[in-house]
């Protein structure tokens, strides 16, 4: 649904909703929307909708129409544009500003209600009218901050200190809740706070973090139609409660755009219960201001959390090719990626080690795409010159990932994790410490999932089992990295319950499983299994 909003003149405040086109504008009852205006023709604008494009077109009026200050006959009009016809000012909103809440807003105990806020649609053909509401929208435009605090130290030395809080971040998570910290301080009445990033292709609206600043935790309730309003006219706006007596749907609300060139990233949405009270106007000018600041880094962020999906999208797609052709480790990457993870948690890894290590177990086992099928779909021993072909997949694999984003910091995971400790492993025979960090961890996990994942040449072996003969093999694997396996296991970490043919993890977790347990129980590699861990 499209809308035109009246900016000035009367009925200011109005939405009126286009449902049907053409749409008509002038004094004559005959029009689509009548207004009363001695400016305006009987029969003034027409507004005309071919596909997705919208035209304005002036009916050969007395005073003429006027799209953004210029004087139009036909013109294409866009979302946001001004049209100005008599005294009268309207806002063109097209259909694409409605936005989606993302399903997440369950997560984060938020409520949407669509009676908070601006005026409701009016019956088409009849004139503009206000129509009673219960909040009174206050529409807030950006300021410059320099020439506004030039003059207020203080207020100069509060941006300084929460920015430079904030720039330091890297991670978008983490930076959302240092800022909705940062804004619990300069807002001294608020009693809740929340961040959501905009995603304009999807036209969706995706909460990352809150902040309950009072001792009475409540949900939150959103207006969706005045987050639009503020994505469509990229301004912020004060949800002000017209009666104090009105509690049923909550109190006063601010909900300010954070932009970077010209376009909203980041919606800030604060709530106060008490509705006696309301948003200090030096207060917002600050928050706004930290926002204006905040929008490069955070815009960056985004960037590269957009960047880091597209390469994982690839990287799927990728492993998708390689399971395809080999149907016994459908699933494999995905489960050795997490077994990754459940170790580096065990080693407390930074949550960019982290990263890049998931990027490096994902792709451990590209390189074997370039393995005929004849050897990687064979469902009984390799023999040794097939083996010796076998042992190319990383090499194969590192040349692959080399033309990858920070290929240098993740492609040790893939060219290495066949290496063993002693020294018996592939491509490089490297020993110890010699072996990248990565390429140690993912070995693990691989010949983990290789033994429980039930290939058709080693047998199934359920978890515990599998963790034995691991910790029975252990000059084959970092020590240390072995006991983080270990504690990762026992935690309840590696409980997968996954095997070949199943993409999905399981919620699933079964009972704390030990070595210890399995301390009595005398088990030997067979050679199957051993040709797995190998």
């Amino acid at each position: 649904m499209s809308l035109l909003i009246v900016e000035r003149g009367p009925g200011a405040g109005t939405r009126i909703s286009l449902e049907e086109f053409p749409v008509t504008i002038g004094r004559d009852s005959t029009n689509t929307i009548v207004v009363d205006d001695s400016e305006v023709s009987r029969n003034h604008l027409r507004i005309k909708k071919r596909g997705r494009v919208y035209v304005c077109e002036d009916l050969e009026s007395r005073n003429g129409s006027f799209v953004n200050g210029d004087k139009i006959l036909n013109s294409i009009i866009k979302n946001g544009d001004k049209i100005l016809i008599g005294t009268i000012e309207f806002m063109f909103v097209a259909s694409e500003p409605n936005i989606q809440l993302a399903d997440q807003v369950m997560d984060f105990d938020m409520i949407v209600d669509d009676d908070l806020g601006l005026n409701g649609p009016i019956d088409l053909g009849n004139p503009i009218k206000s129509v009673k509401k219960k909040f009174t929208p206050i529409r807030l435009t950006q300021q410059s901050m320099d020439y506004q605090f030039n003059k207020d130290p203080k207020a100069i030395q509060t941006l300084f200190e929460n920015h430079s809080n904030l720039i330091v971040i890297e991670d978008i998570n983490e930076a959302c809740r240092a800022l909705l910290k940062s804004l619990g301080k300069i807002m001294k009445s608020a009693d809740r706070a929340a961040i959501f990033v905009w995603s304009a292709p999807h036209r969706r609206l995706l909460p990352m973090a809150t902040k309950t600043f009072s001792k009475n935790p409540k949900p939150f309730i959103l207006s969706q139609r005045s987050m639009e309003d503020v994505i469509a006219r990229k301004q912020g706006i004060l949800l002000q409660a017209e009666d104090p007596q009105v509690t049923q749907s909550g109190s006063n609300r601010l909900i300010l755009p954070m932009m970077h060139h010209d376009s909203p990233i980041c919606i800030i949405h604060a709530e106060i219960d008490n509705p006696r009270k309301t948003f200090d106007s030096k207060e917002i000018d600050l928050i706004q201001g930290l926002l204006n600041r905040c929008a490069p880094s955070f815009d960056t962020m985004l960037l590269r959390r957009e960047i880091d999906a597209w390469m994982v999208g690839m990287i799927e797609t990728l492993i998708a090719t390689i399971e395809a052709k080999d149907t016994y480790t459908q699933g494999h990457s995905e489960r050795v990626s997490r077994y990754c993870m459940a170790i580096a948690d065990q080693l407390q890894l930074t949550r960019e080690v982290k990263r890049l290590l998931l990027v490096s177990a994902l792709c451990h086992d590209v390189g074997k795409i370039g393995i005929p099928d004849a050897i990687l779909k064979k469902a009984d021993l390799l023999s040794s010159e097939e083996y010796e072909e076998m042992k190319l997949h990383p090499t194969i694999g590192a040349d692959i990932v080399s033309h990858m984003p920070n290929a240098h910091r993740i492609i040790s995971g893939v060219k290495h994790h066949h290496e063993k400790w002693d020294g018996t492993g592939y491509p490089d025979g490297l020993v110890g410490e010699d072996i990248p960090f990565f390429g140690r961890i993912v070995a693990i996990a691989d010949v983990f999932d290789a033994m429980i994942s039930g290939r058709s040449y080693s047998g199934f072996m359920d978890e515990a089992t599998a963790v034995q003969k691991l910790f029975e093999e252990k000059d084959l694997f970092d020590p240390e990295i072995l006991k983080a396996f270990v504690r990762a296991h026992e935690s309840g970490a590696m409980t997968l319950k996954t095997g070949t043919g199943e993409n999905d993890f399981a919620n699933e977790r079964a009972g704390k499983d030990s070595v210890a347990a399995n301390t009595n129980q005398k088990v030997t590699l067979s050679p199957k299994s051993k040709k797995t861990a190998q």
